[in-house]
């Protein structure tokens, strides 16, 4: 198990937030952060708190896929969009972080929390 590589893979998915937009992109990208969530959690000791974090990451990340409307130009849309989206962010960085206080822990001892 290796929370270092476990990180990379979490990493890369934030990049899928970075591109998300309309339509069928959003149903892959969906599933491409699903899938890299299963390969996050084969590489670590996967916890209770860190279940619940995924799974609310999926359940927003599927939110904002059922909620996106393209702007159009409107500047109201376009911020009801980043907001949806800025739940999706919240919920990588607090699995991230207990990525991070594994990986601390595995390299030097101390508790990760």
């Amino acid at each position: 198990m290796s929370a270092a590589s476990a990180l990379a893979i979490l990493d890369s998915t934030f990049d899928l937030f970075k591109q998300m937009g309309g339509g069928i992109a959003l149903d892959l990208q969906w599933l491409a952060i699903s899938r890299r969530l299963q390969l996050v959690r084969a590489e670590v000791h996967w916890t209770a708190d860190m279940a619940f974090v995924a799974t609310k990451l999926k359940a927003h990340a599927a939110h904002y896929a059922l909620r996106y409307r393209p702007d159009l130009g409107s500047e109201q849309i376009r911020r009801a969009n980043a907001a949806e989206l800025d739940k999706v962010v919240q919920q990588y960085s607090i699995l991230r972080a207990h990525l991070e206080a594994q990986l601390r822990e595995s390299v030097d001892g101390s508790p990760g929390h």
